[in-house]
């Protein structure tokens, strides 16, 4: 592990990560379970009937013991707004391509956002669980933005992950303790 991205906070990070519809988020949630103070900062965008579904679907499964915070954008700001307990950030792939839709064209397959953002994971406010999705366990696409978002959430998962206390794999809503 590069020693620049070691984690030098006494918080902790955890990644839970999967495919799309794999359980990643709901396990995320069973992670928060006992904690008194919770906030989950919810990064879809409302575009669609799928995402509105989905997003009512999350919602029926928080209590009010969470805070929910909705941020598509600046999810250093909202991470750093939270005081004190758990943050949940559900999902940072889902945030990637908000990202990629204003500037589609990475360097070096990534964005100031994403080092910004994992600058802020070296040295968290709060305990950290993140959302994210595994990309690359699917066919190669055609289309090159595909692939440059592929590689962009790849990219980031790893870096992630390297500086994660610990990351889940969730495949068909079961976690896979992977470190």
């Amino acid at each position: 592990m590069a020693s620049q991205w070691k984690n030098t906070s006494r918080h902790n990070i955890q990644m839970v990560t999967g495919g799309w519809r794999s359980g990643a988020s709901a396990y995320a949630l069973k992670l928060a379970g006992d904690w008194e103070r919770k906030t989950v900062i919810a990064t879809p965008v409302s575009r669609d009937d799928d995402v509105l579904e989905h997003i009512a679907l999350y919602r029926k499964d928080l209590d009010d013991t969470f805070e929910i915070v909705e941020e598509s954008v600046n999810i250093v700001q909202a991470v750093n707004a939270v005081e004190a307990g758990l943050c949940i950030i559900d999902d940072l792939a889902t945030w990637v391509e908000t990202i990629m839709r204003s500037r589609p064209s990475p360097v070096a397959e990534t964005y100031p956002e994403i080092d910004e953002f994992l600058q802020l994971l070296r040295k968290p406010p709060c305990e950290l669980i993140v959302v994210t999705r595994e990309m690359n366990m699917g066919l190669p696409s055609d289309s090159i933005e595909i692939r440059r978002y592929r590689d962009v959430v790849g990219r980031m998962n790893q870096r992630i992950a390297a500086i994660s206390q610990n990351v889940w794999l969730c495949v068909s809503g079961l976690p896979l303790k992977l470190k």
